[in-house]
């Protein structure tokens, strides 16, 4: 194992370091205790200054129908107010299976819908340990169907649907892909994948080698896999683990975005070499300097990915 603080770009070290959040004992609230968790990202939250919506922007929740006739799923829409016939890009937050909300995008969010005309929705999907995989997935798959068949009541093109996710929820978004493309409901065009988890096994050479890193860590990973998969760890089910696919031809298009010093990298880059074997396009990029969920803090690391990240999604659309 290696030390990595020293080779942390200095700038976003600082900004870790003054964040509230980096008091949070993630990886002790994991094994312990991950409902917690939550609890303690939304006192901090409440003591945040609200942000102020741009003025072009409109943000609504709605509730939209689950293939459970009794459960709702909540989606937080982003998008320019008056346009319609938008690309869509359903995205799901991140969180290791366990905490996390839409609403903490909204930084990024405000800006990225209006910055590439493009509408964000995204997923409240149900979390573990209480909600253990499949159900995320299927909330997800649910909203998958629900802006295909309704996207003109929210402006959207459905035949120009992307899906994309963070970190775990970037797993749920590439789960999504092998599940669409073997039911052949909806066409996905690309899925764009932020330093995604890919493996339960847990042992990459970077996991390895970066097992103590800052805001990820192997025993983390470890429990969020736990927490998800629960007594089928051993033996995931079909689309839990992205990298245990039999198949992965007549998958989208794919970005991926990986960490120089996150220990999710390698399988980041595992799953990017899969895809490429069966043909798929692929933009696989490695963010130098950066550890696991650099774009929450604000330094221009994170301010130069921002600006990297509208050029990957316009060279998306005009493609």
């Amino acid at each position: 194992m290696e030390s990595t603080i020293e080779n942390v770009d200095p700038a976003l070290w600082k900004a870790i370091a003054k964040s509230p959040y980096h008091q949070i004992d993630y990886e002790n609230l994991l094994e312990n205790s991950p409902t917690e968790i939550r609890k303690e990202e939304i006192n901090l939250s409440l003591k945040e200054e609200p942000l102020k919506i741009p003025e072009h922007l409109d943000v609504k929740d709605i509730s939209v129908q689950s293939a459970d006739k009794s459960r709702k799923i909540r989606l937080r829409i982003y998008r320019s107010k008056g346009k319609q016939d938008l690309p869509m890009l359903l995205y799901f937050h991140g969180g290791a299976f366990i905490y996390g909300t839409p609403e903490q995008y909204d930084f990024i969010f405000y800006r990225l819908a209006l910055d590439i005309d493009l509408m964000i929705i995204s997923v409240d999907y149900r979390l573990a340990p209480e909600h253990p995989f499949p159900a995320g997935m299927e909330d997800g798959y649910d909203a998958l169907l629900w802006i295909s068949k309704y996207a003109d009541q929210i402006g959207g093109d459905k035949d120009n649907i992307l899906i994309g996710g963070s970190s775990a929820g970037a797993t749920i978004a590439a789960s999504i892909t092998q599940l669409a493309r073997d039911r052949k409901e909806v066409e996905i065009r690309h899925q764009y994948l932020l330093y995604p988890p890919m493996s339960q096994l847990l042992q990459t050479s970077s996991m390895i080698k970066l097992a103590n890193a800052p805001m990820q860590t192997k025993r983390a990973a470890e429990w969020m896999w736990k927490h998800y998969l629960q007594h089928k760890i051993t033996q995931p089910p079909k689309y839990a683990v992205p990298l245990l696919a039999e198949s992965f031809e007549n998958l989208p298009d794919a970005t991926i975005i990986v960490c120089e010093l996150d220990p999710l990298k390698d399988e980041g880059k595992m799953y990017a070499q899969e895809l490429q074997k069966a043909n798929i396009p692929v933009h696989l990029a490695e963010i130098k300097g950066a550890v696991h969920a650099f774009d929450f803090f604000s330094c221009p690391l994170s301010h130069n990915f921002y600006a990297q990240q509208i050029q990957i999604f316009k060279q998306i659309l005009n493609q």
